[in-house]
């Protein structure tokens, strides 16, 4: 199965199977299953797949996630996963050269943006993932645990 095709039902699967999950337990999930270096390779390793045209500006688009969402408690213990994809995608187009290709969630939700969405998703998932597995204050803030004791 092509890539391309693997990412857009990864996406689809993704909104119908845990769309009306908390988001903090998918950000606990990759907590407890990798290590701090393995979450700053999944967000390095999903930047560089990327196109090339929006590989610079990546740390704009996490710093905007993190400002925006991160800080914000109702975020953290009210925001189920369809709710984060698509105020992630909102950051993402404000953020992003996205222009033409995604201006909209609607637009991220086409099948020939699926994959691109999943991707800008899955790094500010896993980017949150990361300083959370390094903070213990950030955890208890976004009502996460990483071990048994928090």
């Amino acid at each position: 199965m092509p890539m391309k095709h693997m990412a857009q039902s990864q996406l689809s699967a993704f909104l119908t199977g845990s769309g009306n999950k908390p988001y903090r337990e998918l950000v606990q999930y990759h907590i407890k299953r990798q290590s701090t270096k393995q979450l700053q390779l999944a967000v390095l390793g999903e930047t560089s797949l990327l196109p090339e045209v929006y590989q610079p500006t990546i740390m704009s688009y996490i710093d905007a996630t993190n400002n925006q969402l991160g800080a914000s408690g109702n975020f953290w213990m009210q925001t189920t996963c369809r709710q984060a994809f698509e105020q992630i995608m909102n950051i993402a187009i404000e953020v992003l050269p996205l222009d033409g290709v995604i201006t909209s969630v609607e637009d991220a939700l086409k099948t020939n943006n699926h994959e691109l969405a999943f991707q800008l998703f899955q790094i500010t998932t896993q980017s949150f993932a990361y300083s959370a597995s390094k903070r213990r204050n950030q955890r208890k803030f976004m009502g996460i645990r990483k071990g048994l004791f928090g």
